[in-house]
């Protein structure tokens, strides 16, 4: 163990698998756990005067670490805090990229504030969000990002993006593409209208709500739980849950005629699709859990000790084993079966630390 600061220790060989919902992989061959700012330097300084790679963990709710761990150091982020400065018609809400989400969501709501109440129930932290774009239910945080600030893990400087520089899309910004690795999100700001109305644009909202004309953040919130648990992603004290990153795999967008060749595979079903979403552009994102179960992989299938949840076919488990190898082999399966018998590429949603390469099929 070393001490860097007052109030940072550096510890070694700590093990990865408590740190996650996979509960799998090797050891962190350093490990600091940083509440300020000033902790996260000290952390930095400590990977720099080593030439250490450095890996930055929030609630380890969408990583896949390998059996033989990382070989860097790992920063676990527990940066808090809660800020607010009303202007005419919204709020500036700030939070610190360790608090939180779901209790971020529960202040939002509380306040009145609208803007994340679909977003409720999401394991993980504020400054995991910006990263992949966290969404659901038809909303995602780059629709209320007003800009996210960053520790640079390079030169240490304090670096702030506002929304147009993060390059958002589906699951993806600069934080995990062109930048990855390359930042830690110290805080992120959002912009939220107070008094709002929820946003209620997906399917099966929109259907748990026929009946109620004005429904409250409050009841939308509570509902996007209740759903989730019903799927066994809900990750909070008196739910069941499993050693899972969630959604494993991304939904595709496949061009339009690669949907009309999906949809004539499929034919039959009668009726307008429900596993599928045209796009402005004249793509479709497809239902990533439809084309896994009809590549054959229905619900409560196991290989090994991984599997299929019970209660969706996304959501790829971990039946209490202690390989990471295991996981990814099977994900891989999944992945060329899917792509053998539609055409459409999954890409992985989790990301996969300590390994060599990715062994999965890339765009």
């Amino acid at each position: 163990m070393y001490m860097v600061a007052a109030t940072i220790e550096i510890q070694e060989n700590r093990s990865l698998a408590t740190l996650t919902t996979f509960a799998v992989g090797g050891p962190a061959r350093y490990f600091a756990e940083v509440s300020s700012e000033e902790d996260a330097l000290s952390a930095l300084h400590f990977a720099q005067e080593r030439g250490l790679a450095i890996l930055v963990l929030g609630s380890g709710s969408n990583v896949l670490v390998s059996d033989e761990g990382f070989s860097g150091l790992v920063i676990l982020n527990r940066i808090k805090g809660v800020s607010f400065k009303e202007q005419s018609g919204s709020v500036l809400v700030t939070a610190g990229g360790g608090e939180d989400w779901q209790d971020f969501v529960d202040l939002c709501v509380a306040r009145g504030w609208q803007g994340v109440e679909c977003l409720a129930g999401i394991p993980g932290t504020v400054g995991a969000s910006p990263i992949q774009n966290v969404g659901a239910y038809g909303q995602e945080v780059s629709q209320v990002i007003a800009r996210v600030r960053c520790l640079e893990t390079a030169s240490g400087k304090v670096v702030t993006f506002e929304n147009n520089e993060c390059a958002f899309r589906y699951r993806e910004s600069i934080f995990n593409t062109t930048e990855a690795g390359n930042y830690m999100v110290l805080s992120v700001t959002f912009t939220l209208i107070p008094g709002g109305a929820p946003l209620i644009t997906y399917r099966e909202l929109a259907e748990r709500f026929s009946a109620i004309a004005f429904p409250t953040l409050a009841e939308v919130r509570d509902t996007v739980i209740a759903i989730r648990a019903g799927k066994g992603v809900l990750i909070r004290t008196g739910y069941e849950s499993f050693k899972s990153a969630g959604s494993f795999f991304k939904n595709p967008i496949v061009t339009g005629t690669q949907f009309q060749a999906i949809e004539d595979l499929v034919a039959g079903e009668g009726g307008a699709p429900t596993w599928a979403w045209p796009l402005p552009n004249g793509n479709v994102k497809v239902s990533a859990a439809y084309l896994i179960q009809r590549a054959g992989f229905q619900r409560g299938y196991r290989r090994g000790t991984a599997g299929i949840s019970p209660y969706h076919t996304l959501i790829l488990i971990n039946l209490d084993g202690d390989s990471g190898r295991e996981i990814v082999d099977f994900a891989v399966e999944v992945q060329q079966q899917v792509l053998a018998l539609f055409g459409a590429l999954l890409q992985p949603e989790a990301r996969l630390i300590g390994f060599r390469s990715s062994p999965f099929i890339e765009k």
